[in-house]
């Protein structure tokens, strides 16, 4: 929470620091709320995503950012996931009008922590003695594949979804939708 708020604040102060530059700034920050399946399915998780881009061209941007996730149904009893991104994108229609479709990849680092149920030790009458929970915690590098579409409500603000997908090299997977705000610096 306090990340989000730090970001928040930057923002603003960005906002208000590039309004006396008539050129529009290059640098645009986004802030994602959605939903994920982690595993093939196995977790639907809540996250969230904080992307920094800059524009490199009228058709490339790159970006970097931070995404969290938390889930409490599924295969696991709980798992939570802190990531980090690094992707280009690409516009096929441009990117300076009011709307911006854009194609994007790139690698992705993600920490996953989950507890699971590993035994349980029934009773008479089916009545549960002992149960054992497993923590689990492991790291993995993958590749993001992105779809996205935002689109300029002012000239300093835009709204937009995001649909990716990110295999990672140890068999992990994190499908999802966000909701995207942002905010040119």
């Amino acid at each position: 929470m306090k990340i989000i708020l730090v970001l928040l604040a930057v923002t603003l102060f960005g906002l208000n620091a590039s309004a006396q530059v008539e050129d529009p700034s290059r640098f645009d920050i986004r802030i994602g709320i959605g939903t994920s399946l982690l595993g093939t399915g196995d977790m639907r998780t809540f996250m969230l995503e904080t992307e920094l881009n800059y524009s490199l061209t009228e058709y490339f941007t790159i970006g970097g950012g931070l995404g969290m996730g938390r889930s409490n149904s599924g295969v696991s009893e709980t798992a939570s996931f802190f990531q980090g991104n690094a992707n280009m994108y690409f516009s096929p229609f441009g990117n300076s009008g009011k709307n911006d479709f854009r194609i994007g990849g790139g690698l992705s680092f993600n920490s996953i922590s989950d507890a699971y149920i590993s035994s349980v030790e029934l009773g008479p009458g089916g009545q549960i003695i002992n149960q054992e929970v497993t923590f689990d915690q492991r790291n993995a590098l993958g590749f993001n594949i992105i779809l996205e579409n935002s689109y300029w409500i002012t000239d300093k603000t835009l709204i937009g979804i995001k649909v990716f997908t990110q295999p990672y090299v140890n068999g992990d997977i994190n499908s999802g939708i966000l909701f995207k705000v942002g905010f040119r610096l």
